[in-house]
């Protein structure tokens, strides 16, 4: 890696949308089993004419089914984010050039693969963290299909849940000989930090969902949205920037940019739940009923009077989705201000994340970080709309 141990100049290659269809060629079903061949072999899960796992060979399974979820669904953000941070500081265009970093004809590049597979590494967790969330809240959809545990069952969704976590640490270990053993070891230790911490905001929310104390306070809130949410982001940053040489110097403006990115993100996610998601969970005002920890819930709490605050509880403990009661909780909502409450802290947060991008260097990473503000956290219209009463589907 001597050429990548430096800092470049500002990239001119700068065109993100190019990045991110290369972050998603990644996951086409050919590319990635170039980049990671499977083990097990055998037909794939699309290929077995809708028959499913059972019309596998059983040690190839579990491989299948998570080639198969890392293959459909989700926007690859984090991937991207790995490979556009090691291009801003590398200077490196060959991942957003060609399919596998070399001209037709020629060898792969294994430095430029390498990279790839380290991007794949951060899918893969991010992936594995979805499959075992949607067990442990009981989600029946995700992308627009049903969930892992509906469609192969809990014990196999667990299972595949943990063998994308062994992949993603493999995929960084297998490329030592080309990243180098300091490298290796940075970025390894990096997503092992932001696993354990996701497991502890995971942790929290099941222990304040699981209790019969139901009052959480905003600050409660944000501090498990940063637990869960951020970690993922500054490892997607930090290994890019690390795969291009020594980081020390970002470890600290990473970790907050990503806190500030993570928390507004989830808040915006939050928002969204209230206007249903026919990209991701299929439901409406899901997160309340299911007695997850948001952002919305604690500042109702906070901004309702004792009475009001009770008739909210009262809804929420007797769990019926109908759209009366989602309207009546709506209203609650509206009542104390949350909607618009969640927007400022999105805009508060946002601002913070601003002051950090703009101090980052080189000036092609602070583009970057600019980018990723403006793009992660995009209002949706519903999002922006979510103050103003809505129409609730019958479901």
């Amino acid at each position: 890696m001597s050429a990548a141990q430096q800092d470049a100049p500002a990239s001119k290659f700068a065109d993100y949308a190019t990045l991110l269809r290369a972050a998603r060629r990644m996951f086409e079903p050919e590319e990635l089993e170039r980049l990671v061949p499977r083990a097990r072999g055998g037909p794939r899960l699309d290929e077995v004419n809708g028959r499913g796992a059972a019309a596998l060979e059983p040690i190839a399974a579990t491989e299948a089914i998570a080639y198969d979820f890392l293959a459909k669904g989700g926007k690859y953000a984090r991937p991207f984010i790995t490979l556009a941070a090691y291009q801003a500081r590398s200077g490196d265009d060959r991942l957003s050039n060609s399919t596998n970093g070399s001209t037709i004809g020629s060898p792969a590049d294994p430095l430029a693969d390498a990279v790839r597979r380290a991007a794949i590494s951060i899918e893969a967790f991010h992936k594995a963290s979805l499959v075992h969330d949607d067990i442990q809240d009981g989600d029946e959809y995700r992308y627009g299909r049903p969930t892992l545990h509906i469609e192969h069952g809990v014990p196999t969704a667990i299972n595949v849940g943990d063998y994308l976590i062994g992949l993603g640490y493999r995929l960084v270990c297998r490329d030592t000989p080309v990243l180098g053993a300091a490298a290796a070891a940075d970025i390894l230790n990096k997503l092992a930090d932001a696993h354990t911490k996701l497991s502890e905001g995971q942790g929290a929310e099941l222990v304040w969902r699981d209790s019969r104390n139901k009052r959480l306070s905003p600050a409660e809130a944000l501090n498990i949205y940063a637990l869960k949410t951020a970690p993922a982001f500054e490892a997607a940053l930090y290994s890019g920037l690390r795969l291009a040489g020594p980081a020390e110097q970002y470890e600290l403006p990473v970790a907050q940019l990503a806190k500030h990115l993570g928390i507004a993100f989830q808040i915006l996610n939050d928002l969204q739940d209230w206007h249903g998601d026919d990209f991701n969970k299929l439901t409406l005002g899901g997160d309340v009923l299911g007695g997850r920890p948001t952002v919305l819930w604690a500042l109702a709490l906070e901004g309702l009077e004792p009475d009001d605050r009770r008739d909210l509880e009262i809804l929420v403990a007797e769990g019926r989705a109908t759209p009366a009661v989602f309207k009546q909780i709506r209203a609650l909502f509206q009542q104390a201000g949350s909607f618009e409450k969640a927007l400022q802290l999105v805009e508060e947060h946002r601002r913070k994340a601003l002051h950090v991008a703009d101090e980052l260097a080189p000036e092609s990473l602070g583009r970057l970080a600019h980018h990723l503000i403006e793009t992660v956290l995009q209002q949706p219209a519903a999002a922006g709309e979510a103050c103003r009463p809505l129409a609730v589907p019958a479901r």
